[in-house]
This record gives C-alpha cells, structure tokens and sequence, in this order.
C-alpha cells in the first residue's frame, strides 16, 4: 500500500486566495434590534470577516464598510454584488450591497458593504458580536423596533429601573461641559428636577438603567463626572458607586406632577406605545413651564419622527428652538432637524417603505441577470536556452510565437432571492429562497468534458422564530453558523431559556459532494450573550460521520468581549478523535471617538480541519496501477486500509497555517482618513510520510505592508476615493502594487466606479537562478444606471496588459474582462 507524493487537498488549499469562483454568497442574513433609543441593523455573513475602516458622504445617507475575508476551509464563493433590502415602518429603507474593493477581481478577499438610506440620519457602523456580522445603529430609531412580548420582555424591562445623575446645581440653565463617552452614547441625556438635603436642585441625568450593576458598569466609565450619583426610579435614595456612604436624596416635591408626567411619557415611548405617550406629553405642555418643559418639547417631536410624522416632527423641533435657542439640548435638536430636512442636499431615491398592519404579508427579494466575457491576446518571444543561455537572432525568430487570441469566458449567470413573511405579536415566520444558474457559453474543446451548466440553490429554508416562547426553528438548505460545516441540508432550532441565554441543535447532510461518500452531521451548542454587560461566550460540540465511520468530532468555544467603542473575540476548535487543534484565533478592534479604528488579528489554523474525510483527497500507488480513483471511505478499507491507518495519515499530513495582521486608520482631516496595515503569514512544514515521502517545506514568512489613503466627498457629497501602496516580501518572491478605486455618484440616477491598478512580480527560478518579472497593470470602469428605484443596470469592463521577462520566453497578453448585467429588487 504505497502513496505518491502529492496531496491534492493541500494544493486546492494554498491556491484558494487566489482562484477565481463565481458561486455562492457573502449576506447571509439582516436582522434588527433595539438597543436603548437606537435601531440596530445586524448584517449577517457566511464566513468569517475583519473589519477593517468605515467612510460616510458629507450627505449621511451613505457609508462603506471595508472588511476582509478570514481564510477557512470552507471555499466562500464569490459574486459580483449582492443586495439585501431592509423596509420596516418608521425607520428609512436600507439597501445593503456587498462587492470586492477591485471590480476587476471577484475573488478578493478584500471587499464592502455599500449601504445607502432612504433619507438623511445620524448613524454609526461597527463590528458586530462575534466574526461574521456588521451593525449599522441607527441613532434615535429604536421605537420603530416591535418589541418583544410577554415573559422575556417582563424579564428584560424590571419594574425597578436607574439614572445617573451627572451633575447638579441650583440653576435651572445647567449644563455638562465634559462629552459623554463613546461607550454610552446608546443611553438618553435628559434633565431633571430633584430634592437632595432639603433643597430643590437640577440634575443633568444619563439613562435608564434595568438593573444597578448596569448602571455601576456605566459608573466605571465617568471619572470625568466626578459629582455623578446612581438614582433608583421611584426610590428615595441617590449613592455614588465609588463612595457607598453618600447622602441619600429624598424624592422631589415641586413640580412633581410635570416629572412624573415626563417619565411615564418616557416610559410609554420606549415600550412602543407612541400614541400614550403623545398624549401625556401633550398634558405636560398644557401645563405651566417648569424645568422639564424643554425635554418634553423635544420628546414630543422625537415620537412624531417615530410614527413617520415628519412635518409634525418639524413644527415640534422647529418650536423648541424659537423657545429654547441656547438650552442644553439646542444641538441635539438641531441634529434631529437636519436628519429631517437636510439643508441644500437631495434625498436618495429608492423603494417607498409602505405602511403595512400588524400580522401582514410581505415577500421581498431580487432577480438579476448577468453577462460574464473575456478575451486574451497572447504573443511569445524567445530569448534564451533552457539552461539559461541567449539565443541568436535567427533562433529567437524561429521559435518565437505569433500572437495567440482566444475568448475564455462567456457565461449567464441568473440570481434569484426572495423572502416570504408574515409576522404578528405572538410569531415571525420566513420562507427564504435563494438561488444561482449558470449557463456556459464556451465551446466543448474549452469545456473540455466540463457541465455547461450549474445550478447553486444557496437557501430554501422555513424559519419559525416565537416572539413569546424563546423557540426558533429552520428547517431546509442553509448556512451553519458555528462548528465550520458551512451550507447544509437539514433542521436547526434555538430555545432562549433565559434573557440572554439560548440552546442551539443542528443536524443535517453537508451540500458539497466528496465524490460518492455519504456525510451526516450533527452538533448543539450553549450561548451565553452576557456573562457580564460587556461578555458573552459560546460553548459547542460536533460529530461528523462519513460512510459509517466518524469524520470528525470536536468541540470548540468562543469568548466575546464587546462595548460600542471595542470588542475582542477569542475561539478556537479541537478535534477529539485526532488529538489535534484546528483554530486558535484572537481578534481585537478598537474605534476611537474620532473614528480612529485598530484592528488587530492572530490565528492558527490547520489548512483543513483534522477528519477521515481527507483521505480522498490523497493520489495511493495501488489505485493509480488500477486507472481508478477513490471514491469513498469503504474503497480504501476494500483496499486493505484500515481507519486507524487512515487516521494516522492525516495526522501525517496537517499542516497549519498561521497568520497574524496589525491595521490602523485614522482621520487626518474631515476629507481624509490614512492608515496602514502589516501582515504576516505562514504555512507550516510536513515531515516525509507515506504520502509525501519528500515531505513538504515551510512557505517561510511572508510580509505584507500597505498603506492607504481614503478621500470622501472631494469633489461632491457622496464621492470615495481609496489610494493604495502595497509591498510584499515572501520566501522567493517579491511584489510591488499600486491601486486606486473611485466611487462617484454622478446624479441619483448614474453612478461611476473607475479604478487603475499595477503590479509588478518578482520571483527566481530555482534552476538557474534567474530572476522572473511580470509587469501587469490596466484601468477598469464599472457604472451603473437605475431608470427606477427598483431597477438596476450595471456593467463592467477591465484591461489587463502584462508583460513576463521569464528565463527562457518573453510573454506578453492582453485581456480584456467585462460583465453587464440587470437587477430588479421587489
């Protein structure tokens, strides 16, 4: 029983950054949340992502989240752009589109979130829970989230609830001069009226707090408030977290009526009840002016521009101004107002959000179209003897080539993506369906025995999610979200036992063929969302089985660390049959107030996950004698192998991978942000065995340094221009790269994406010694045209021209790469 020397899993693997695929998708799925007074727009992704920088247009309806794929052993697949589309009463219309940074190179792991809103707003993009989500908070937008009912909404709003009061002082005028952190920016800032030792005193409050130890955690983080006191609502007691033996404050008595008014209003507006809310606010108003009238004023408009009320909204905002010009909350006012009706700009036009009932159906989706082709011209010039001698000038004629062209690429790709749901108080139910064909145009002696044809049915699942009992349930073709199984067939379901707290199943049959092998898996999983306010942890087991035999069993965890200006994620996943680690990775990332943001990334990973499964992917001697290849775990036992055997040889042939990146950018003026990025990566050495009796030698360090400069709103509102300079030093080989990409809005209608990129190679041949240079640069153009808000006409075209001074040839090509294409989104 001898093996050859190769191991071809291992090769598929290395080339997997940079191969080129047209399959699958980057969004999973978009959900949302309340998170205090703002909205939270959760973008769900299939693999894991770094983020890396956000922009936004001077029109704040616009921004662009940079991220980069993390390398895994599930191929990702790779589109030229998705969209998702997010329509809920009271907030704007969302569209959420994913592309590579290089339109000229699909299968970038660097790529975007472009995501546009209906309407001007204040909001704010950030790494989300864990590695494979981003969150847009839409700020002051949290009422237009339906709440959740019945026990575990009682269990997440007490009766028993807190402020901070941040200062205080006689005069009714009271200010804060200190910002509020950027960790506590979700919280209200309000003013209030209270009694301390006898007198009457104005406070500047943050709030509310559910439970004490919130507000305790929130405490910690005001040093800059040093007279701040922790309020218990409807309690005769005030204490400062750090001295536990401050004077109490009994409850106001003055004014009371307005108070209480104020926060019962408060209250009403946060449990969505607007119209119960509106009425006690109108009440207040009705009253004589006290020191809270201003923040009802406000909060009164802030309800209306829940409810879509807009110029109702406007009167109201408009009103506190004329009243209250220099008051503490003029600023915010005026925010809410610009949000409203931005001075000298333009809404951007798209899917009107249509008011539907509670209970209602909706189906939602898209259907696109698109035209891939490709051409290259080829010519060959000989210049020296493959021993690296120059040849003459007759022998260079003779076996110089003429110039070759061929077209390479002609295929029609059709994407569908609907989303059927019907939604009340007690349950939310989808049903999702997407699904990608493909239909190839080349000619049989390019197919070469290949499909002409390939469908990719990415989703069709039905989801049940209960808004009352904890219970969520999937059933169908969809993404595993933990345990690295990637798309599968088959159930999962979740139970939230408690706040914050949920156990998850799974179980199904994996969607990718291993030639004729029969694979099942199943697994649960424990998370814990807040082990502390800022910590949640995941916990999860999996068995894989492959012909009757076990695969792979593991268990792997996850630890979250998480606040609004910070997160850091730690995990990792261990094989028990095989004794070894697949993933140990940390990531950590940090955005300033000035949108500074660090992100910084160590993992260790084995290049494909320790399991029986890889054996396949081995060439053995015996089979190649008999013209045949194996197909599943029981050929290679019929062939005398035994599964310890097996075993043994895929402990032979790990190999990791391991990876570390350092990446910083930070604002150097309203226009300009600048940053770098280092990055390291190794593939680790195999020992001579029976498949690789050579063995296979480390790649060596490979380094990578980039720097980059951002442009925004240069030359109008929306524009984006990304400058880049790259160098990257590997074991043989040296590259040299400059790029830049352009995003400009021409009108609401066009929009223009030119780029220009180069990049020049430099390896040496290991017979002679000789180096190698490819020199390959060219410009691209992508522009698309939306006729009406639902409908999208886009194209694209790249030149590359590239020219190779080899040992033995001089190569020089041209290829010209375009796509053009429709998408209607319903």
């Amino acid at each position: 029983m001898k093996s050859t020397h190769r191991a071809r899993w291992l090769a598929t693997l290395l080339a997997l950054p940079a191969c080129s695929l047209l399959h699958a998708e980057m969004l999973d799925e978009v959900d949302l949340r309340r998170e205090g007074n703002h909205a939270v727009v959760q973008i769900r992704l299939s693999t894991p992502v770094s983020v890396l920088r956000t922009t936004a247009s001077r029109t704040r309806d616009l921004t662009q989240a940079y991220y980069q794929l993390r390398l895994t052993d599930i191929d990702p697949g790779f589109v030229a752009g998705e969209r998702r589309i997010v329509k809920v009463d009271g907030l704007p219309v969302i569209t959420i589109s994913d592309e590579p940074v290089r339109t000229d190179k699909l299968d970038d792991i660097n790529r975007r979130l472009v995501i546009s809103f209906s309407q001007a707003g204040n909001f704010k993009v950030r790494a989300g829970k864990g590695d494979r989500s981003i969150e847009v908070v839409l700020e002051g937008l949290g009422s237009a989230v339906k709440p959740i009912t019945g026990k575990a909404q009682e269990e997440r709003m007490p009766s028993q609830r807190y402020v901070i009061a941040l200062a205080r002082s006689a005069d009714p005028k009271l200010e804060i001069d200190a910002p509020i952190p950027q960790s506590l920016q979700n919280y209200q800032v309000f003013t209030a009226r209270r009694v301390v030792d006898g007198k009457q005193v104005h406070e500047m409050d943050l709030g509310y707090f559910s439970t004490l130890a919130e507000a305790e955690a929130a405490m910690k983080q005001l040093s800059r408030f040093p007279a701040a006191v922790i309020v218990k609502l409807g309690d005769a007691t005030a204490s400062k977290a750090s001295a536990p033996g401050q004077a109490t404050a009994p409850a106001a008595t003055a004014d009371q009526q307005a108070r209480d008014l104020l926060d019962q209003s408060r209250q009403a507006y946060e449990q969505q009840k607007p119209e119960e809310a509106i009425r006690l606010l109108n009440q207040l108003l009705d009253l004589p002016a006290t020191a809270v009238t201003p923040d009802a004023q406000e909060l009164l408009g802030m309800v209306r521009l829940s409810q879509g009320e807009q110029a109702k909204a406007q009167a109201e905002f408009e009103s506190y101004l004329k009243q209250y010009p220099s008051g503490p909350g003029a600023e915010r006012v005026k925010g809410l107002l610009a949000g409203i009706q931005p001075a000298d700009l333009k809404l951007v036009p798209t899917i009107e959000s249509i008011k539907t009932p509670e209970g209602a159906i909706t189906t939602t989706g898209s259907i696109s179209q698109y035209y891939y082709g490709g051409k290259s011209t080829t010519a060959t010039q000989a210049v020296r003897d493959t021993d690296g001698t120059l040849l003459s000038a007759d022998e260079i004629n003779n076996r110089s080539k003429a110039p070759i062209s061929t077209t390479d690429q002609r295929l029609l790709s059709t994407n569908v993506d609907t989303t059927w749901r019907s939604r009340d108080a007690d349950r939310d139910i989808k049903l999702v369906f997407r699904d990608q064909f493909d239909y190839n145009m080349l000619s049989d002696a390019q197919l070469k025995g290949k499909s002409r044809d390939r469908n990719r049915l990415n989703a069709a699942y039905f989801d049940y999610q209960g808004l009352k009992n904890g219970l969520r349930g999937r059933l169908g073709r969809q993404s595993a979200m933990w345990g690295g199984e990637g798309r599968y067939d088959g159930a999962s379901g979740s139970y939230a036992f408690r706040p914050k707290w949920k156990v998850s199943a799974a179980a199904g049959q994996p969607t990718d063929k291993l030639g004729a092998a029969k694979r099942q898996f199943f697994g649960t999983s424990i998370d814990a969302d807040a082990l502390t306010p800022n910590m949640g942890a995941s916990l999860f087991v999996l068995q894989r089985n492959i012909d009757g035999e076990v695969d792979r069993r593991a268990t792997g965890a996850d630890l979250r660390y998480f606040t609004q200006s910070s997160s850091l994620m730690a995990s990792t996943d261990y094989d028990v049959i095989f004794k070894k680690i697949n993933v140990v990775s940390l990531q950590g990332t940090y955005t300033a107030e000035d949108n500074t943001t660090v992100l910084a990334t160590y993992e260790r990973r084995s290049l494909a996950p320790a399991s029986l499964s890889q054996t396949l992917f081995f060439q053995y001697q015996e089979f190649t004698d008999a013209g045949i290849i194996p197909q599943t775990i029981t050929d290679l036992k019929n062939r005398g192998y035994t599964v310890d055997q097996l075993r043994e040889l895929v402990r032979a042939n790990t190999s990791y991978w391991t990876h570390s990146m350092l990446s910083v950018t930070t604002p150097v003026s309203p226009q300009w942000q600048t940053g770098a990025t280092l990055d390291f990566n190794r593939t680790g050495a195999i020992a001579p065995n029976a498949v690789l009796p050579q063995g296979q030698a480390a790649s060596g360090l490979s380094k990578t340094l980039s720097l980059l400069a951002i442009g925004s709103n240069l030359y109008s509102a929306r524009d984006t221009n990304v400058f880049t300079v790259s160098l990257m030093r590997g074991k043989q080989i040296k590259t040299y790269m400059l790029n830049y990409n352009n995003m400009t809005p021409l009108t609401d209608t066009w929009q223009l994406e030119p780029g220009l990129r180069w990049q020049r190679n430099i390896s040496q041949d290991t017979t002679t010694g000789l180096n190698i240079t490819t020199v390959a640069w060219g410009p691209g153009l992508k522009a698309s045209f939306k006729p009406r808000p639902s409908v999208t006409l886009e194209s694209n075209l790249n030149v590359d021209y590239t020219r190779t001074e080899g040992v033995a040839n001089n190569d020089q090509s041209t290829r010209y790469t375009y796509f053009l294409g429709y998408r209607y989104d319903y």
